[in-house]
C-alpha cells in the first residue's frame, strides 16, 4: 500500500467514557502522536465518550446493532461512515463488539485494538478477574491487530504490569489502564508511520 499524503486518518471506535481515546487525543495535542481523528463512532449514542470527542471538536457518529436486520447490515452501514471520513486505520478503545466479516475485509490489516492482558493469556472478557483468578504474578496490556478470532490477531506491541499480593480487581483494573494509556498511542504511530 502506498504511504497517503499527510497525516494518516483514523477513525476511533468507542462503547463507553473513551479513556484510552482521551489518552491518544492528549498525545495528539502534545505533538507525540501525528495523526488525524476524523471520526468518533459508538455503538451506543449514551458513551460518555461521544462528548468528549465532540469537545476535542472531532465528528462522531453512533447507532446501534439492533436499528439493523443483521450486523453485517450494521457493519455495511459503518463502513459507509467510515468511507466517508476518509478514515485509513480504526482504532478500536473500549468498542465491546466483536467485528466481523464485512468490517474486516474493508479494513484488513488496518484495525488496532488494546487489551488489558499479555495475550495470548486471558482473552476475552474480564481479563484483569482471570489473570488475578489465575494467580499470576504479571499482567499487562496488548495492542493487537483485529482479526476473525477473539484477541487473537498479531501482536503488534505489549506493556508488562506486576501484580501486587495486596491488588484488587479495582487496583489492577487502574495500574493496566494506566500502561494501556501509554502504551497504545505508541503503537498507533508505530503501525501508521512503519
Amino acid at each position: 500500500m502506498m504511504k497517503p499524503e499527510g497525516k494518516p486518518k483514523i477513525a476511533i471506535l468507542i462503547s463507553g467514557r473513551g479513556s484510552n481515546m482521551s489518552a491518544i487525543f492528549d498525545r495528539i495535542k502534545d505533538g507525540s502522536l501525528p495523526v488525524e481523528i476524523v471520526l468518533v463512532f459508538s455503538d451506543k449514542a449514551v458513551a460518555e465518550g461521544l462528548q468528549k470527542a465532540r469537545e476535542y471538536g472531532v465528528r462522531t457518529e453512533t447507532f446501534s446493532p439492533s436499528e439493523f436486520s443483521s450486523f453485517s447490515e450494521y457493519e455495511a452501514r459503518l463502513v459507509e461512515v467510515l468511507k466517508h471520513a476518509q478514515a485509513q486505520w480504526i482504532v478500536c478503545a473500549g468498542y465491546m463488539r466483536i467485528i466481523k466479516k464485512t468490517l474486516l475485509e474493508n479494513y484488513q490489516g488496518r484495525i488496532l485494538n488494546i487489551h488489558p492482558s499479555l495475550l495470548p493469556s486471558f482473552r476475552g472478557l474480564n481479563a484483569q478477574k482471570q489473570a488475578i483468578e489465575a494467580g499470576v504474578k504479571i499482567s499487562g496490556c496488548t495492542v493487537h491487530y483485529v482479526d476473525e478470532g477473539v484477541d487473537s490477531g498479531q501482536i503488534i506491541a505489549q506493556k508488562a504490569v506486576e501484580i501486587l499480593d495486596n491488588d484488587t480487581l479495582a487496583s489492577l483494573t487502574q495500574r493496566i489502564l494506566q500502561a494501556e494509556h501509554d502504551t497504545y498511542w505508541r503503537a498507533i504511530k508505530k503501525v501508521t508511520y512503519s
